[in-house]
C-alpha cells in the first residue's frame, strides 16, 4: 500500500440514489487531493443499482490513476448485489478487502 492518506467513506445501512451524488462528490474530491479511498460497506442492508454503478465508475477512475479502491468489511447484501450486477470482480472487491475487527 501507499503512504498516502486514506479517506474512509462510511456508506451506512442504505446506499441508494438519494445519497449517491454526495458520496460521488466526496470520492472525486479525495481523488483530486491525492487521497486513497476506502469504502466501509459493512453495515449495508440495502443498495440500489445506481449506487453500485457509481462506485464502479469511481473504481475505474481510481484505476486510471494507478490506484485501487479499498473495501472495509463488505456486507453480504452489498457483495450479493455487486455480484448479481457482475461488478464485484471488476471493482476488485475480493482482492482489496480489508477486514477490520
Amino acid at each position: 500500500m501507499s503512504d498516502k492518506e486514506i479517506m474512509l467513506i462510511d456508506c451506512g445501512e442504505v446506499l441508494g440514489i438519494s445519497n449517491v451524488a454526495e458520496i460521488y462528490t466526496k470520492v472525486l474530491s479525495s481523488l483530486a487531493d491525492g487521497q486513497l479511498v476506502q469504502f466501509d460497506v459493512s453495515n449495508i442492508e440495502r443498495v440500489d443499482t445506481a449506487a453500485i454503478q457509481m462506485i464502479y465508475a469511481f473504481s475505474k477512475e481510481v484505476a486510471k490513476q494507478g490506484h485501487v479502491l479499498l473495501w472495509q468489511n463488505a456486507s453480504e447484501a452489498f457483495v450479493r448485489s455487486a455480484t448479481l450486477l457482475g461488478l464485484a470482480t471488476a471493482m476488485n472487491m475480493t482482492d482489496n478487502a480489508i477486514e477490520v475487527a
